[in-house]
C-alpha cells in the first residue's frame, strides 16, 4: 500500500450514523413513467446530450 495508514475513528463514524436521515423506501417515491427511448432520440435529433435539454423539453417525456 502507498501512504500512511490512519487509525479508523469509530467514535466519529457512529456519531455520523446518528445524524443520517432514514432511507427513503421505494413505496414512498412518486410513480412516474419516463420514455427513455423517446428522450434519447429527441436529444440525438437536436445533436445534444439528454443532460443539456431544458426542463421543459424533459417534461415532454415524463408521464405521471
Amino acid at each position: 500500500m502507498n501512504g500512511l495508514m490512519r487509525k479508523f475513528d469509530y467514535e466519529r463514524y457512529f456519531e455520523q450514523i446518528k445524524t443520517m436521515p432514514e432511507p427513503i423506501m421505494t413505496s414512498e417515491l412518486p410513480k412516474v413513467k419516463l420514455n427513455l427511448k423517446g428522450i434519447r432520440e429527441y436529444a440525438e435529433s437536436k445533436g445534444s446530450a439528454i443532460a443539456s435539454l431544458t426542463e421543459k423539453e424533459k417534461q415532454l417525456f415524463i408521464a405521471k
